[in-house]
């Protein structure tokens, strides 16, 4: 049982296949948690700055869709950018939100490509409902997470790898 109260938690899932965001939307829902859902980060990005109660989690994928036709991304608030990318941007302006990365990517080629963060736990696809939800658990129990910096810390120890 979730120790947050969570019928008072939101979670906002972001993936761009619709089974991911049931599979993972149906546990969390069944748990009690408020689960809103969005097919990138677009939509992500203007859910989350207009939904009027707190967004306590954001669970996304890190390859979203490519762009289509937008604006370009200085002058677009809601511009179509990958998962870690879109993190950056809700923590700009929101210090107190936690974040999981996604992929059916392997945690070591993401990070060799620069898509994950040392600090930001990651969810390996395919997950099970119960691995999800012990990670959410322990995400929400734990510090929100932090803009990364613009490059990788030479200090990176590695010694927590989130990865089923």
């Amino acid at each position: 049982m979730a120790t947050h109260g969570t019928q008072h938690v939101t979670i906002l899932i972001v993936d761009d296949d619709p089974s991911t965001l049931l599979l993972a939307a149906k546990p969390l829902q069944d748990h009690g948690y408020t689960v809103l859902k969005a097919p990138g980060s677009a939509e992500a990005l203007k859910l989350y700055a207009e939904h009027p109660v707190p967004i306590h989690l954001v669970i996304t994928d890190i390859f979203l869709p490519p762009p289509g036709f937008q604006l370009s991304v200085e002058k677009n608030p809601y511009p179509r950018v990958n998962g870690l990318e879109m993190v950056d941007r809700l923590l700009e302006n929101k210090r107190d939100l936690r974040v999981i990365l996604m992929s059916s990517t392997s945690a070591p080629d993401l990070q060799s490509r620069g898509l994950i963060r040392e600090g930001l736990p990651f969810l390996n696809k395919p997950f099970t409902g119960e691995i999800l939800l012990a990670l959410v658990e322990e995400t929400l129990a734990g510090p929100p997470a932090s803009q990364g910096p613009a490059k990788p810390s030479a200090s990176a120890k590695g010694d927590v790898e989130w990865v089923d």
